[in-house]
Order: C-alpha cells, then sequence, then structure tokens
C-alpha cells in the first residue's frame, strides 16, 4: 500500500475544537502521519473531491450555512469559490460526470445542486428543492432535515430525509431537481445516510431506530420498496445509541457501518446479491462519537468526533476490521476523504 493523502472535516468555534480542513498522509503500512491545517474554515463538517479535478468542496455546517470550493495544489487549499446553502448544510457529494455539486441542508430540508464549471468551480446557483412532511419523534422530526445525497446508476439522485421519514427521488434536467419519487420509511426510523450496493439494493442506515433498511428499486429509482431490515449492531445498540455512517466494502461483500453511543464499527455480511444483511461483528471504533468512515482497501479510517482521533484499521478476510496501531489525534473530526 503506497503514500496517499487524505482530508479531514471538522468542527470548529462552538460546534468543536478544530480549526478547519486537515491533510494527512497514508503511510506504507497503512497507518495515516500527523495532521497538517490545509485551510481554516468554520465547521467544514463534510468535504467531498471532484472526480477528474484536483477540487474539494466542503459544508459551512452553520445556520446559515455555506458550500466552498478549494483547488488542492501542494498540500494545501485555495479557496476558488462559495455559495450560500440553506440552514446546517451537512453533506456533499459530486455527480459522476462532476457536473453538479448536491448539498444536503439538514436546518432548513432542502436539497441543492449546484453547476459546476470544467475546472470545478462554481458555475451559477444552485437548484434548489425544498422538503416537507414529520415524524411522530417531536424532538428531532418536528418537520424535513435532509441528510445525504447518493447517486444511483440511472442517474437518480437519491436523498435521505431523517425528519420526515422519508427517501427521495430526483432526476437533474436541464440543471434543475425534478421529483420523481417519495418513499416512506417505517415511522421515527430517521434515515440518516445510504449506499447504493452493486446488486442494485439500496442500504439505508437509520439513525433513531438502530436498524438498516433494504430497499428494492421498482422503476428505475424512482420508486422503491422497503425490502428487509436488518439489526444496525451485531449487539445491543445500547441507549442513547445513533447510527452515522455506512459504507460499502470488499467490492460489496460487506457493509459498515458506525454507532455513535455504543462507540462501535460494525460489520455487515452481504447476502443474495444484496437483498439482505446479517451483522458479524461489532467493534470498538476506538475513540468516542463515530462519525464517517473511509474503506481504504484492505484497511479503514473512522472519525470519531467527541475524542478527536482518526482511527486505522485493517480489514481481514473475514471481513472484520483490526486496530491497525494507536489512534491519530485530530481536533473534532467528522469525515475521511482520499485526496
Amino acid at each position: 500500500m503506497g503514500e496517499r493523502a487524505f482530508w479531514i472535516g471538522t468542527y470548529t468555534g462552538g460546534a468543536g475544537h478544530g480549526a478547519g480542513i486537515y491533510r494527512v498522509t497514508r503511510r506504507p503500512d497503512g497507518t495515516l502521519g500527523a495532521p497538517e491545517l490545509a485551510a481554516e474554515a468554520v465547521s467544514p463538517s463534510y468535504l467531498a473531491a471532484h472526480p477528474g479535478k484536483d477540487v474539494l468542496y466542503a459544508v459551512h455546517e452553520e445556520d446559515e450555512g455555506g458550500v466552498a470550493a478549494y483547488e488542492a495544489a501542494g498540500g494545501r487549499l485555495r479557496e476558488i469559490g462559495r455559495r450560500a446553502a440553506g440552514a446546517l448544510p451537512c453533506h456533499l457529494s459530486v455527480t459522476p460526470d462532476g457536473a453538479r455539486l448536491i448539498a444536503a441542508d439538514y436546518g432548513s430540508g432542502t436539497v441543492r445542486a449546484y453547476p459546476l464549471a470544467p475546472d470545478g468551480g462554481f458555475a451559477g446557483d444552485a437548484s434548489v428543492a425544498a422538503g416537507h412532511g414529520r415524524g411522530p419523534r417531536s424532538d428531532r422530526q418536528e418537520g424535513p432535515h435532509a441528510h445525504m445525497s447518493a447517486h444511483a446508476p440511472d442517474g437518480t439522485v437519491l436523498t435521505t430525509d431523517l425528519g420526515a421519514d422519508l427517501v427521495r427521488s430526483f432526476r437533474l434536467e436541464g440543471g434543475a431537481l425534478r421529483l420523481t419519487g417519495e418513499t416512506p420509511l417505517p415511522a421515527g426510523y430517521g434515515p440518516r445516510h445510504l449506499v447504493v450496493h452493486p446488486g442494485g439494493f439500496v442500504h439505508v442506515l437509520t439513525e433513531l431506530a438502530a436498524a438498516v433498511l433494504v430497499l428494492r428499486p421498482l422503476d428505475g429509482y424512482a420508486a422503491l420498496e422497503v425490502a428487509a431490515e436488518s439489526p444496525a449492531t451485531a449487539g445491543p445498540a445500547g441507549d442513547p445509541a445513533q447510527g452515522a455512517a455506512v459504507k460499502l466494502g470488499d467490492g460489496g461483500r460487506f457493509v459498515y457501518t458506525t454507532m455513535r453511543g455504543t462507540d462501535v464499527v460494525t460489520a455487515h455480511r452481504v447476502l443474495d446479491g444484496g437483498a439482505a444483511l446479517r451483522p458479524v461483528a461489532d467493534v470498538p471504533s476506538g475513540g468516542h462519537w463515530p462519525r464517517d468512515l473511509h474503506v481504504d482497501g484492505d484497511g479503514m479510517h473512522v472519525a470519531n468526533e467527541r475524542s478527536g482521533t482518526v482511527t486505522t484499521f485493517r480489514i481481514g478476510g473475514d471481513g472484520v476490521p483490526v486496530p491497525a496501531g494507536p489512534p491519530l489525534s485530530v481536533p473534532s473530526p467528522v469525515c475521511v476523504v482520499p485526496a
């Protein structure tokens, strides 16, 4: 395994102890070197890299939030553009063709699609899709809370709404987000993050119910239905337990989730081509309040926000992560993205 750079997004100010976006280098043994501040920024809690340019995007997770684009050169980040967002933007993804940046705004419940220029910078104002609905949890589901976007093979943009217990499907037409369908999930589950499995199924980690739902596409990805439900942890999830991230591993043979409160990473074996999951092991995350994780070949990096650590694991042939060394100190880390 050769050297490679990674970016780490953090919480800053009243939300955390970070100073912005940090850069770390993966060493030949798979562990990460000491972090270096690459750009000062306000709560760049989630990052996304352009698929074809040396450009990194970051949210500014504030009540009056924003998104920024950075040119990456020589281990540093130079801001090349900024746009307004809704309240508390918390997730970013880039369309596979590099033409749009998709942002999920937790506070306002909106989803935004920003047009991108050929150099990866912003090329205009965003198309905005408003959210609607609420769930039974008055403390967390008083209104829509968009939380993530992912891209299906047919170009559909799939988004989770934690507040409304929905997965929404959008098509980008003329640069605008057009709603093509809404998939209701069990009341009070609070969908947070999702992945599209190579078998076509969609795996949704819920934050409020400690479960992973498997959705089956019906009409492309414009319509989906709940096909199966699996526990988010192999053992008791604990109370309070809040699911955070879900990622694929080993080409889709495994799914990995993080659980805050219990502070574990769970390995799930994928069954029947993605139609079902079986949790096989809970592994301590190496810190407190694990957020995002990145599967790095036969390794894994987990951001533990409240302990200020990023833990590196090696993944064995059985799919179970094993710590690769002591956790790395990084202030209030939230996500890890390869450069």
